[in-house]
Parts: C-alpha cells; sequence; structure tokens
C-alpha cells in the first residue's frame, strides 16, 4: 500500500470518527451541509453560527441569507419568508438582488398578491431583464381572475391516504390496472424509519391502494414488488403491461452512499435468454420488503444468462450522472421515455425531456429536450401521459397561480403546442403535481372529469396530499336573435348555419321572433363555430363562436343584424385614378374590401358596379368611355380575388348622373375642409355657384365616384352548377329581375297657402295633419300640453315596420330597443322630414309614448319648428308668416 492509499484511508477514517469534522468552524460545517444539499442539517447549523459570528455584519448578512435559503428549498415558506423580509431591512438586496425575487415567489405561494407585486418590481428595478421574473409579474392579474372565476371541479381531500408527511405522485397500477393506483410517501414504517438530510423527511417509498365505489381511495398499503422500495428514496412508479411482458418504470434517488443525492430512473431489465433473444422480466411480488440491492448500469449483464428471475431493476442511461433525472412517463409502445432533469442544456433549473429507441428490445438513447414551448427559465417536472400525444406536467415558468401550476400540451404533427393551465381550483397558489385521470374519459370531449393529483395547498393534512377532483359534463348551447340593422325587427325563417372545424354542419331557421337556437347536443367541445346567416333581400353576414379550452359549461349567444339590400346605388369608399386614367392604384385597393367580403359572403348576388366622371372633358377619350374602363378596372380587381365575371357587371354613366347627396358630406381638398348638405345635387349650376376654386373642385371630387347596386340575388354559382347532374339545371340560366314599385305614400294634400285651417274633433280637440317621412298624421294641437311633440307608440311601430324610420333615428340607436325589436318608451325620435303644407323641417323631434288616446300631439314650441305662426282659436287656423 502506498502513501496515498494510506493517507486516502486516514482521512476517511477521521471524517468517520468526527475527529475531523470537530476542527471545522459551525459556518464551514453549515456550508459543507448546503452544498451537500442537506438542507436540514444545514439550516440548524447555520442558526448556531449566526449567534457565534460577532463583529462581521457581512458575514452574518451570508450567513442569514443562507439560512433563508435553507428554508425556501425545504418548503418551510412561513420561516423562509420572515428571514428574507430581515434581509430586506438589512439592506443586503444589494449583494443578493435574488431576496425580492424569493420572497415575492414565495407571498405569491401565500396569495399576498400585491406584496408579491411590489417585491417583484423592487426585484427588476435590480435586474430588469429577468424574463421569468417579469413573467410571473404579468401573471398576477391572471391568476386574481382565475380565482375570482373557477372552473366546476369539486376537490377533495383523500384523507385515507395522506399522512402529516408528503404523499404525492398518483399512478395508476397498471395500463390495464384504473381501479387501484401507487402513490410516493415520506411517511415512516417499519422498514423506513430513517430521514433525508435534504427534505427532513423519512426516505420515500412506493405504496398502493384501491378505489372505492364514489372515487375515494380506501387505506394504503406497501407496494409488494420486490426490489423497487429500497432503504433510499424510490417514487413515481408506473407499470405497462404488454402482452405477456409488465415492465416497471420509477424514480429512485439515493443519498446515503454520498453526500450529494443523485436520482435516476430504473426499469425493468432486459436480459438475453439461452438463444440470444432479448427478453424483459418483473421480480415476482413478495409481502415483505427485501434489502437494498443497489444495481449498476451492467446489471442487465447478469452472470447467469438464465437467472432472469433473479435480476434487479437497472438504472437507464439517460447521460451525465452527475445531474438528476426524475418523473418517468413511457408512451404506450414504450418506444418514448418522457422525463425531468436538471441536465445541461436546458432552458432553466429542471426542464423536460424525452428519450427514444427503436424497438423494446434496445436500450433508450437520443436525449432530446422538449424545447422552449414547454420549457422555461423556471421548473418544469413531473411529465404524465394522457395519451400518447397529450402531455400533462408541472411548472413555475408558465403563467400561473403560484408555485408549480399544473399544465397540458397536445403534440400535433410532432410539435408541442402552447401549454395550458388547468387553473383554479385544481391548480392553488401551492403546488400542484402529478394528475391522473379515470378511465372511459376522453382528453377531448366534454364529458365528466375526475381523477388524481397531488398538492401541499393550505388546508391539508400534512406537506404533499393526494386530492381527487371531479367534474360534472360540460354542455354547450348557443342561441340568437336576427333583427333588421335599420328596423331592429326581428327577421323570421332566417336561415343560420353552424360550420365547425371538426367538419360538422348543421343548419336551422329562425322561428317568428328572429330566434335561432343549437341545443347541447349539437354543439361540441373543443369545436370552433363560423356561424353563417342568410335571408332574401339582406346582405349575408357571419360571425364565431368556440368551444375550444372552456373548462365550464356556457349558453353562447350571439345576435345578428342583417342589412338591407339598399335600393338606390351605394357609393364606395374613396378611389381615386390618375388624371383621364383608370388603372385601379395600389393605395385605393383596399377601399375594396368590404365589397369583396359582401360578394363572398353572398354567393347569389349579382350587382352593376356603376363608374361616374365630373362633367370636364378629356382631350383623348370621353367621359362615357373613361367611366366604363374605371367600371371595368374594378371588376377585374374583385375577379382576380374570386369573384365570377358572370356576378359583375361594369357600367359607365360619364358625366350624365351628378350625384345626390343623402347625408351631409364634409371632404377635404387641397388641404381644406369642405361641407355639402344634404339633400343637395351637385350638377354644373350648383358647382358653378360655390365661392372658389378649392371649393368647386371639392365639389368635381364628390361626383367622381364608383357605386354598386345589386341586380338580383338568385346566382347560381357556377361550382354548384358543375355539380348538378339535373340536364335542365345544366342548361343556361336566365334569372329575371323584379321590380317592386315604391308603395303609394298615402300623402293627403290638404293645405295649400300659409294658411292651416284646424278639424275640430268633438268639438274640443284641433287637429292638423303633419306628414312625416311621406305618411300623414293627424296631430292634435294643444298650447298647453307640456311636451314639444309626442307620437304614440302604436304608430312609431307601424311607421318602423314600414320602413320609414330605423335605429339610426333614434337618439340611443340600438338601445331604443328592447330584446324584441320593440320601441322602449320615452325614446327621442327624430324624423328627417316633416311638412306642413308647404312648411317643413329636416329635423323634426318627438317622444314615442306608450297609451296615448291621440296618434300625437303638439304644442306651440313644437310647432314653431315648422316656422314662426300666429294661432286664430276664432277662427280655428294656424297662419304662418309668408
Amino acid at each position: 500500500m502506498n502513501l496515498k492509499n494510506v493517507f486516502v484511508f486516514l482521512i476517511a477514517g477521521l471524517l468517520a470518527s468526527g475527529v475531523y469534522a470537530q476542527k471545522r468552524s459551525l459556518t464551514e460545517q453549515a456550508d459543507d451541509a448546503y452544498i451537500s444539499q442537506q438542507y436540514v442539517k444545514a439550516v440548524e447549523l447555520y442558526k448556531k453560527a449566526y449567534s457565534k459570528v460577532k463583529a462581521n455584519r457581512q458575514e452574518k448578512d451570508r450567513i442569514l441569507f443562507q439560512t433563508a435559503e435553507c428554508y425556501r428549498l425545504i418548503d418551510n415558506k412561513t420561516e423562509a419568508i420572515k428571514t428574507y423580509k430581515r434581509l430586506v431591512t438589512a439592506g443586503y438586496y444589494s449583494a443578493q438582488p435574488k431576496i425580492f425575487l424569493y420572497l415575492a415567489d414565495l407571498q405569491r405561494f401565500e396569495a399576498d398578491w400585491d406584496n408579491s407585486e411590489a417585491n417583484y418590481r423592487e426585484y427588476l428595478k435590480l435586474v430588469p431583464n429577468d424574463v421569468l421574473a417579469k413573467q410571473r409579474l404579468a401573471s398576477i392579474p391572471m391568476a386574481k381572475q382565475w380565482v375570482n372565476h373557477p372552473t366546476m371541479h369539486q376537490i377533495r381531500n383523500e384523507k385515507a391516504v395522506n399522512t402529516e408527511w408528503n404523499d404525492w405522485g398518483p399512478h395508476f397500477a397498471s395500463n390495464e390496472d384504473k381501479n387501484n393506483i401507487t402513490f410516493t410517501s415520506s411517511r415512516p414504517s417499519e422498514e423506513q424509519s430513517e430521514k433525508d438530510a435534504w427534505t427532513g423527511q423519512y426516505f420515500s417509498d412506493i405504496y398502493t391502494a384501491t378505489k372505492q365505489s364514489d372515487g375515494s381511495l380506501g387505506e394504503p398499503t406497501l407496494l409488494s414488488i420486490e426490489d423497487v422500495n429500497t432503504s433510499v428514496n424510490e417514487g413515481e412508479l408506473i407499470m405497462l403491461i404488454n402482452g405477456k411482458t409488465n415492465n416497471i418504470y420509477f424514480s429512485r434517488c439515493n443519498v446515503k452512499d454520498k453526500t450529494h443525492q443523485t436520482c435516476a430512473i430504473y426499469m425493468t431489465p432486459i436480459v438475453q435468454s439461452k438463444k440470444g433473444k432479448a427478453k424483459k422480466t418483473t421480480k415476482k411480488a413478495t409481502t415483505s420488503k427485501t434489502d437494498n440491492k443497489n444495481t449498476n448500469d451492467n446489471a442487465a449483464k447478469s452472470d447467469s444468462k438464465d437467472d432472469a428471475e433473479n435480476s434487479t431493476f437497472v438504472k437507464i442511461d439517460l447521460g451525465d450522472t452527475n445531474y438528476n433525472y426524475l418523473h418517468p412517463a413511457v408512451t404506450s409502445d414504450e418506444l418514448t421515455i418522457y422525463f425531468a432533469s436538471d441536465r445541461p442544456g436546458g432552458e432553466g433549473d429542471y426542464d423536460l425531456w424525452k428519450a427514444t429507441r427503436k424497438s423494446v428490445d434496445e436500450p433508450f438513447g437520443n436525449v432530446q429536450n422538449l424545447g422552449k414551448v414547454i420549457n422555461t427559465p423556471g421548473k418544469e417536472e413531473f411529465p404524465i401521459l394522457r395519451t400518447d400525444t397529450r402531455l400533462y406536467f408541472s411548472s413555475d415558468g408558465h403563467p400561473g397561480l403560484g408555485g408549480l401550476d399544473l399544465f397540458y400540451s397536445d403534440n400535433v404533427n410532432g410539435q408541442w403546442n402552447e401549454p395550458s393551465n388547468l387553473q383554479y381550483p385544481i391548480n392553488s397558489p401551492s403546488d400542484e403535481i402529478s394528475i391522473i385521470f379515470n378511465e372511459a374519459e376522453s382528453a377531448t370531449v366534454a364529458t365528466s372529469e375526475s381523477g388524481y393529483f397531488a398538492s401541499n395547498r393550505a388546508g391539508g393534512i400534512g406537506g404533499d396530499d393526494i386530492y381527487s377532483f371531479y367534474r360534472s359534463p360540460m354542455l354547450f348551447t348557443l342561441t340568437g336573435k336576427v333583427r333588421d340593422d335599420k328596423s331592429m325587427q326581428p327577421i323570421a325563417s332566417a336561415k343560420v348555419k353552424l360550420i365547425g372545424d371538426d367538419k360538422s354542419v348543421l343548419e336551422t331557421r329562425t322561428d317568428r321572433k328572429g330566434v335561432y337556437a343549437f341545443n347541447a347536443e349539437q354543439v361540441k367541445y373543443n369545436v370552433n363555430y363560423r356561424i353563417q346567416v342568410a335571408q332574401v333581400d339582406y346582405f349575408n353576414t357571419e360571425g364565431t363562436e368556440s368551444t375550444v379550452g372552456l373548462t365550464t359549461s356556457k349558453d353562447m349567444i350571439h345576435d345578428f343584424k342583417l342589412i338591407p339590400i339598399p335600393k338606390d346605388p351605394v357609393v364606395l369608399p374613396e378611389i381615386r385614378y390618375d388624371l383621364s386614367r383608370w388603372e385601379l392604384k395600389d393605395q385605393y385597393q383596399d377601399s375594396l374590401s368590404d365589397l369583396l367580403i359582401i360578394l363572398v359572403n353572398n354567393p347569389n348576388y349579382v350587382i352593376e358596379l356603376g363608374s361616374h366622371t365630373d362633367s370636364r372633358p378629356f382631350p383623348t377619350l370621353t367621359n362615357d368611355t373613361l367611366s366604363q374602363r374605371r367600371a371595368e378596372s374594378v371588376v377585374d380587381f374583385l375577379h382576380k380575388r374570386g369573384i365570377e365575371f358572370e356576378r359583375l357587371v361594369a357600367k359607365g354613366y360619364g358625366d350624365r348622373i351628378p350625384r345626390t347627396l343623402k347625408s351631409t358630406i364634409t371632404v377635404e381638398y387641397n388641404k381644406k375642409k369642405f361641407t355639402f348638405p344634404n339633400g343637395v345635387t351637385l350638377t354644373d349650376a350648383y358647382i358653378d355657384s360655390l365661392k372658389t376654386k378649392d371649393e368647386r373642385e371639392a365639389a368635381h371630387q364628390l361626383n367622381r365616384r364608383t357605386e354598386f347596386k345589386v341586380l338580383r340575388s338568385d346566382y347560381i354559382p357556377r361550382d354548384v352548377r358543375d355539380s348538378i347532374e339535373d340536364a335542365k339545371l345544366k342548361a343556361p340560366i336566365v334569372n329575371m329581375v323584379n321590380e317592386q314599385k315604391d308603395a303609394d305614400m298615402d300623402v293627403p294634400i290638404i293645405y295649400t297657402d300659409n294658411h292651416i285651417r284646424l278639424t275640430m274633433i268633438n268639438g274640443k280637440l284641433s287637429q292638423l295633419y303633419i306628414i312625416l317621412n311621406g305618411k300623414a298624421i293627424p296631430t292634435i294641437y294643444d298650447e298647453r300640453y307640456k311636451d314639444m311633440a309626442v307620437l304614440d307608440w302604436d304608430v312609431a311601430m307601424d311607421l318602423l315596420l314600414q320602413g320609414r324610420i330605423n335605429k339610426d333615428d333614434f337618439a340611443a340607436k340600438d338601445k331604443a330597443f328592447d330584446e324584441d325589436g320593440n320601441i322602449l318608451d320615452n325614446s327621442v325620435l327624430t324624423f328627417r322630414s316633416a311638412y306642413i303644407g308647404k312648411y317643413w323641417t329636416d329635423r323634426f323631434e318627438v317622444l314615442v309614448r306608450k297609451g296615448m288616446q291621440q296618434k300625437m300631439i303638439i304644442n306651440r314650441n313644437g310647432l314653431a319648428q315648422f316656422g314662426h305662426f300666429t294661432f286664430n282659436k276664432q277662427k280655428g287656423e294656424i297662419v304662418f308668416d309668408k
């Protein structure tokens, strides 16, 4: 034996006897324990060392910081918060800015949102680029919202299996046995009486419990599979039964033989039979726990190839053994294993990784990080597969409520999508880990949902407890009302089509009140829907609803307003051309986007596109030719975007139809604004009468326009015609245009001069006729009436149904109507046209009132809207000034 070996053995002996340790200070011993992750031991040594340090303020603060770190790492939140606050008071955050970050994290775990937010902001003043801190700060408002709007899950503590220690990691006994679960516990037992210096808990073992008829868990027993539970930490066991093989995977952390804990994933060994064919085996179950038989990486190569029954579980080689590998999740074909690890090359503290193999006879390899969509600068742990393409896991890096929250992500075409938080009350401000779902419940269908998970939330029995959860089936309905956008009246028999991205198509029609409905059997979970609404003589419209990601039942309401097809041409938004040119300029093509949408949503429409010029001639071509070419340029634009030529009629009107304004319009020309009144026709005579050249140019600009109008709504799209096998329907289709004459205005000619003779009703009431929007209304003149003008509700509703007034004529617009389209009492209504004989006003305001005995009443101030007048009571006439 050489001197070097003698020295090594001597040191080892001193360490074992404690002689060497006695020569080291309390601070050094505490630091050694901390480095070895023996935090329970370290915190006691730091507390003793703190009292021994007298004059060195910097060292006292360092020891206090290490003490706070130990409390944080053993999850003693109360003491950790107290100690970090002492460090803030001492100003030690200048040396350790993360004091604010850790304090904010702990306060967030306690749902102390305001103080947590304040400390995140203090930390970000010192470390402004910390992405994780920014994300956690931003998640606080979301966490508050989730707590205030919980999902429908009911949570129950499974008291029969929980203890004052940590109980976590529920898994079903196997992929074929969903009536029993396994879980991990740090409780003491006859076989386990030693504590872990890292956690202060007893070394963990795996237990099993049976589900009762009500879904609760019965009394647990120690797992009886030989060689799984040992004198070190075991946890997170899963068993996959494929054919005749039972394959087990679990975590094991060995802290006994080393001062630094290392964790690895173990599995049923692959051994070679006599014929050289790979074979898997699992140890038989036994009623007692065997002595710990530590295995090495070569355990699969047994000295006796025929003695497969005696082989022990083997450690899966997933990389450098200086790092930890935990929490196995294995696909149903056992070709992919997901796990958590702190190995380098990840995004944060612990990341989720995967390893693969080509067959079950080979070892796992090709270790890959799951990437930035799943992993964050924080921790991602405890992966569990609900299906081979849906992964549940815990994270404190994604936006959540506090500590580790439960998330899920779906693998679509080889890519993981953005993780979804399970929200409150499954998640809480504390830690939630290891969620499993009971059998016969699809991961994508809104059936009832139940299962188990672990949490260290407040109100539990011990540290981590196992909880069950249950949610009643989620049901979704969709209803709404379809109204006329102008009259606000319900539209009966409108066709409503519900189109899902699951390729479902449903159709219904509105009832006489304009109501449509799709029931809970028709509206499915996790589907994006388009709602198309159509009715004759209206522009079609479309809306969207979705049940994707919903966590509670929902009765969706989606109302629609259909715009009537106007009889007069509709002027398109401003489209300008170069002088004497017709090419559509790029910057004005967006002006046609609304028209394109109308044509796409209304595939049965045929429209005319009419283009107009101003009256000034061009030397190279006529106005008729120029306007025709400009109309054709709009047709070409729409055709290139998929609209059939057969639906587009180009017509150039030249300067033959000067524009009549339907409303007051303000336009800008040469950086000046000019206003033109409602009702004016922009003839040459009118334009020549304008004062300035710029104002005249602005008027000419209004005359240069492109309009569209619907010619008919019975066009059959070409693809529909091509699919019809009936020869008659395949023949050329001629659609007749139906013209409807305007209804009679029902306007009696009563007054021919400025003398308005009143008719006496019952010898008491003075009546005259006022023509409102073309309808003659018998009106009582009463000078003593308190309101200027009041119109009977029934008369107003008749005018609404006749189309003589619409919602835009009401001061409150949409809010002037109830849900059935009825005008609300005392609504303010303004008529665009009101006549008494030759006297008129373009703004006549009335109140609409229910229960009146007369159709309309007007007082002196109301009548004065038509001009100055005198009332001769003796003659019973009103005389307007000439």
